[in-house]
C-alpha cells in the first residue's frame, strides 16, 4: 500500500475517534455542571481549555462550543474533524465502503451551515449524542463492512492511537482540575469529578459492573488504564495498535522498533501501581509519562510507515551555460 493511503486512511480514523471524545467532555461536563458551584464549574471549563489549547478567555461552556465545536481551524474542533475526514473520505473512496461514505458525507453536509443558536435549538445533548452516534456508526461500518485488510488496519490504528492520546489528555483534565482545588480532594466534588472521567470514556456502568457502585480513585485509574478487556482503557487501545502492527509490521528495522516499543508499553502498564501514583501526589508526572509514550508511538508510526526510508535523489546541477542559444 502506498504511504499516501496509509496516511489517509490513518488520518480518517484519528478524526473521527477525536471528534467523539471532544463532544463526549462536553457533553458529560455539561450534566456535570448542573449539580456543581459555580466556581467548580469555573474550574472545569478552565482545565478543559487549557487541556485543548484553547484561546478562550474567560473559559465558558458557550466560548468552548464555540471553538472546539464550531470553529474550522481549532485542531480539535468537531467542525474541523468531520470536514477533515470527509476530506480524506473522498479521497480514499477506493479504500473505504459506499456505506462509510454516505454516512461520512451526510453528516459532513449537516454541519455545514450549524451556529451555537440551532445547536440549543435542536438542544445540546441531542446534538452531542447525534454527534456520538454518528463516529460510533463510522467505526461500526469500518468493522462490518470493509475488507480487513491493510486500508482497515491503518484506519484501525488511527483509531485507537487518537483514543489512546485522549485518554492522556482526559487524565490531564482532572490533573488540572485538582490543581485548581486541592482542598476538595478527597471530598464530594472529587469524587464527582473521578465519575465524570469515567463517564468521558462511556465507562461509568462497566467500572460499576467490573468492582461496585462506589468510586475509588485507585480503582479508576486502574480500569482506565490497565483494563486490557475495556475497550476505551489504555491497555486495549495500545494492543489493538501492537496487533495491528504485527500485521502491517515488515523486516523494515523501524516497523520492528515500532512493534517492540508498543509491547514495552503494555508491559510498563501492566506493573502500575495507580494507589502509590495517587498517594505520592505523583499523578502529574505520570500522566505526562503516558502522554509521551503515545506520542512517541504516534512519531516512530510517522517515521517507519509514512516517510520514504529510500535516500534523496541527487540534486541535478546544470552545466555552466546549459540552455542558453548561441548567437549568430
Amino acid at each position: 500500500m502506498l504511504s499516501r493511503i496509509a496516511r489517509g486512511l490513518y488520518g480518517i480514523g484519528r478524526d473521527v475517534e477525536r471528534a467523539q471524545n471532544v463532544i463526549r467532555i462536553l457533553e458529560v461536563n455539561h450534566k456535570m455542571n448542573l449539580e456543581r458551584d459555580p466556581e467548580d464549574e469555573l474550574n472545569i471549563w478552565l482545565a478543559i481549555s487549557e487541556a485543548f489549547g484553547s484561546q478562550v478567555d474567560p473559559p465558558s461552556e458557550f466560548a468552548l462550543y464555540q471553538e472546539l465545536v464550531l470553529d474550522f481551524e481549532h485542531a480539535y474542533s468537531v467542525r474541523r474533524c468531520i470536514r477533515s475526514a470527509r476530506d480524506g473520505g473522498r479521497a480514499m473512496r477506493d479504500y473505504i465502503s459506499e456505506e462509510m461514505w454516505l454516512h461520512l458525507n451526510g453528516v459532513f453536509l449537516s454541519l455545514t451551515d450549524l451556529s451555537f443558536e440551532q445547536i440549543l435549538a435542536e438542544g445540546r445533548s441531542e446534538f452531542n449524542r447525534r454527534i456520538e452516534t454518528f463516529c460510533d456508526a463510522f467505526h461500526g461500518l469500518a468493522d462490518d463492512t470493509m475488507i480487513q485488510g491493510s486500508a482497515w488496519r491503518f484506519l484501525r490504528i488511527g483509531k485507537f492511537l487518537e483514543r489512546a492520546l485522549m485518554i492522556c489528555r482526559i487524565l490531564e483534565i482532572k490533573r488540572k482540575v485538582l490543581a485548581l482545588a486541592p482542598q476538595e480532594e478527597g471530598r464530594p466534588i472529587d469524587v464527582h469529578q473521578w465519575q465524570a472521567l469515567l463517564r468521558s470514556l462511556s465507562g461509568y456502568e462497566p467500572y460499576r459492573r467490573a468492582y461496585d457502585a462506589r468510586i475509588k480513585p485507585a480503582r479508576v485509574m486502574e480500569f482506565v488504564l490497565q483494563r486490557s478487556d475495556f475497550p476505551r482503557s489504555l491497555a486495549h487501545s495500545i494492543l489493538q495498535i501492537r496487533q495491528a502492527l504485527g500485521t502491517l509490521a515488515s523486516e523494515n528495522a523501524a516497523q520492528l522498533e515500532l512493534c517492540a516499543t508498543a509491547e514495552l508499553f503494555l508491559e510498563q502498564l501492566k506493573v502500575l501501581d495507580a494507589r502509590e501514583v495517587l498517594r505520592s501526589g505523583s499523578l502529574e508526572a505520570y500522566v505526562s509519562v503516558l502522554h509521551k509514550r503515545c506520542s512517541e508511538i504516534a512519531q516512530s508510526l510517522e517515521r517507519s510507515f509514512f516517510v520514504s526510508s529510500r535516500p534523496a535523489s541527487p540534486a541535478i546541477v546544470p552545466a555552466p551555460h546549459a540552455g542558453l542559444v548561441p548567437q549568430q
